[in-house]
């Protein structure tokens, strides 16, 4: 049977939160995710709510378009700020996922932080941090989310050897991870996340060791997490 929502009142058009999820606020540090629904191809073990660009597409066109979609979060966030009010909090952590957001062009993820800042104001510590897949980025496109304010980049390694990645149904090769750590390095990123899956069907514990080994190389920090 489909699942239904219980009955309750129905969502204020303006977007207005009850007093009971405002009271308090202020006491609790303020964040924000902002999800970024767009992947190349679908992985076969991904649970999160993603689309490629022809899972997009209905009978009347394209049902949303990564042209537009920055965008639209810029919108929301906009709408956060007339909801929460005056509240003075600044924003401590920024965590952008997916999806691939680095699919967006550099300078829509950097507006996107823009409107944070704009509308709420960055805590002089906030961690600031964009996903990435390692075949959707450059040098180039490094720097510039670094000069745009992003202190912290989280790639997708999953692992270093290829007939895992091909379970995976990841696109990148062996090796380009590691790169893009010093390509982030080089841009002035000092905090680096490599996200490793354990536990693929047909890997092996000497795979799972050959991915720590890469993974774990100089400056490089992991998390790990079982499909």
């Amino acid at each position: 049977m489909p699942s239904a929502l219980p009955d309750g009142e129905p969502v204020p058009d303006d977007g207005a939160l009850p007093a009971s999820a405002l009271a308090g606020a202020a006491d609790r540090p303020l964040g924000f995710y902002l999800h970024v629904p767009y992947c190349a191809t679908r992985c076969g073990y991904c649970d999160f709510n993603t689309y490629t660009a022809t899972e997009l597409r209905g009978t009347g066109g394209v049902l949303a378009s990564r042209d537009n979609y920055a965008e639209t979060l810029v919108e929301e966030v906009r709408l956060a700020r007339k909801v929460l009010g005056d509240d003075p909090r600044p924003v401590r952590t920024v965590f952008v996922g997916g999806g691939t957001p680095t699919l967006l062009a550099a300078g829509d993820l950097v507006r996107m932080l823009s409107a944070i800042r704009d509308e709420f104001g960055l805590a002089a510590d906030a961690e600031v941090t964009t996903e990435a897949n390692p075949e959707s980025v450059d040098p180039a496109y490094l720097a510039a989310l670094r000069e745009g304010g992003f202190n912290r980049i989280s790639f997708g390694m999953q692992s270093a050897r290829q007939h895992v990645l091909k379970v995976l149904d990841r696109t990148h090769t062996p090796g380009r991870p590691e790169a893009c750590v010093a390509e982030a390095r080089a841009a002035g990123f000092e905090h680096v996340n490599l996200d490793l899956i354990y536990g693929t069907p047909g890997e092996s514990d000497e795979d799972w060791r050959a991915s720590l080994e890469a993974a774990l190389g100089p400056g490089r920090i992991t998390s790990a997490r079982t499909p």
